[in-house]
């Protein structure tokens, strides 16, 4: 049976065991943590905090994303570029630590507007090696994620990923519909054998909306990937909280979350 989560930066304002319970009181099996919720990262050095944290999670299945804000491992400053290894290679410690056996990372990107040259390319690439190796080493999988599609970003596209998890072999995907838009069933024919983890939206005026009120119809994608070919991964959804014109309280964001739980529910039975 699948595993329906969300992103815990759905719920960023809160501390990690307040989303916790969160998550409990509406029936959630999995958690997509993100280091990068503010209250996280500004302790994340805090052995003390690290382990309570590691506690209030083991009350879920966990799947991790690596730090991605400001990083790019396409970049063509060097110190960029080194930076965003060293984060990786921190969150697949912290992968090990908090029992995940999934880590989501992001494709680099041309720093600017145009099209990726080899450059950009051979800089990933070397990027992915140094951290599949580390993953290995640690038995961590990591999963690589489709870009949206933009100009500059690498593997937007189901010919710029096959290119990629053609070159590693030990390199899985993290599917994310919303960024794949009508594409995202074309991505599921190509690699569903590589799909381990997923990341569920709608997409209205921007990406990240709730699935329930997506001008892209997703049904037949979930259900091709579920019933088609068996995925048994994690469903996670991956909902923007900036979409809304107002700050939205907690009992909003449960609500939502809810409905979205009943609607995918219904799609997939």
């Amino acid at each position: 049976m699948v595993k329906i989560g969300c992103s815990s930066l759905f719920f960023w304002e809160y501390d990690i065991g307040e989303i916790v319970d969160i998550f409990l009181e509406i029936g959630l099996k999995n958690m997509e943590f993100f280091p990068e919720n503010p209250e996280f990262w500004k302790k994340r050095n805090d052995l003390d905090y690290i382990n309570n944290v590691k506690t209030e999670l083991s009350k879920l299945d966990v799947t991790i994303h690596a730090p991605y804000i400001e990083l790019n491992s396409s970049s063509t400053n060097e110190n960029i570029r080194l930076v965003t290894l060293m984060e990786t290679f921190w969150a697949i410690d912290l992968s090990k630590k908090f029992k995940s056996e999934l880590l989501t990372i992001h494709p680099g990107k041309r720093p600017t507007a145009r099209i990726p040259t080899d450059e950009e390319y051979n800089n990933f690439d070397d990027y992915l090696e140094k951290s599949i190796n580390y993953a290995l080493k640690n038995e961590i999988t990591l999963c690589l994620e489709n870009s949206p599609k933009k100009i500059n970003n690498i593997c937007y596209n189901v010919e710029s990923m096959k290119k990629t998890l053609d070159k590693f072999e030990n390199l899985y995907m993290t599917l994310d519909i919303a960024h794949a838009r009508e594409n995202s069933r074309d991505f599921i024919k190509n690699f569903h054998e590589k799909i381990k983890n997923m990341h569920i939206s709608g997409v209205n005026s921007k990406d990240h909306y709730p699935l329930s009120e997506s001008r892209i119809n997703f049904d037949e994608t979930l259900n091709s990937l579920l019933n088609e070919y068996k995925y048994q991964g994690a469903l996670n959804f991956e909902l923007n909280d900036l979409i809304y014109n107002k700050t939205l309280l907690k009992q909003e964001k449960i609500d939502i979350i809810i409905n979205e739980v009943q609607y995918l529910e219904k799609i997939i039975e």
